[in-house]
């Protein structure tokens, strides 16, 4: 933040803003990762829509370098809301409760503790946004195109952190009545 103060970022503003929610979403995104390391799959870890190729019908998947382990839960929220996101990254009901049941059907009832499920999902959210504060500051970047990437996404993240932390009691109301 300090760096972006002193370089008059465009950004610096908006992370003052959230920056004393930022550690506290980061401590408790810590501690449901925890919660949820028990029950563990290899998974694609990134399967939103731009992942997903189509050939006659046919999904091929790609883009695995983010592959790992995840808690299968997590991955199917995160999967769900890729799938459920418009343009401009508003959830919608309807679809993200089609992924859900999809899902339902092939593997049956659901448990889990949503509220950590989706806690846990401020960690990517929180790791993109400081891998983008780095090219923004040219810690992590090459040149100056990159550097832009890395200010635009640093917006766009700020956004979407913002927008996620908002959504989430309605998220966790949705998979708590309908599972």
């Amino acid at each position: 933040m300090k760096g972006g103060q002193e370089n008059n970022t465009e950004w610096a503003s908006q992370l003052q803003e959230i920056s004393d929610n930022l550690y506290d979403w980061n401590d408790l995104a810590n501690k449901s990762a925890m919660l949820l390391s028990a029950d563990m799959v290899i998974s694609h870890r990134d399967l939103d829509p731009k992942n997903v190729m189509w050939s006659q019908d046919n999904p091929i998947v790609i883009d695995w370098e983010a592959a790992g382990y995840i808690n299968p839960m997590q991955e199917l929220v995160e999967t769900a809301i890729y799938w459920a996101e418009d343009e401009i990254g508003n959830i919608h009901k309807e679809k993200f409760m089609v992924f859900i049941d999809g899902y339902k059907k092939r593997y049956g009832i659901l448990k889990a503790n949503w509220k950590t499920v989706l806690i846990n999902g401020f960690l990517g959210k929180l790791g993109w946004l400081e891998y983008n504060l780095r090219r923004s500051l040219w810690i992590e970047c090459t040149d100056m195109e990159e550097q832009q990437i890395g200010t635009d996404q640093v917006m766009g993240t700020i956004k979407a952190i913002r927008y996620y932390a908002d959504m989430m009691p309605e998220l966790e109301k949705w998979l708590n009545d309908e599972i």
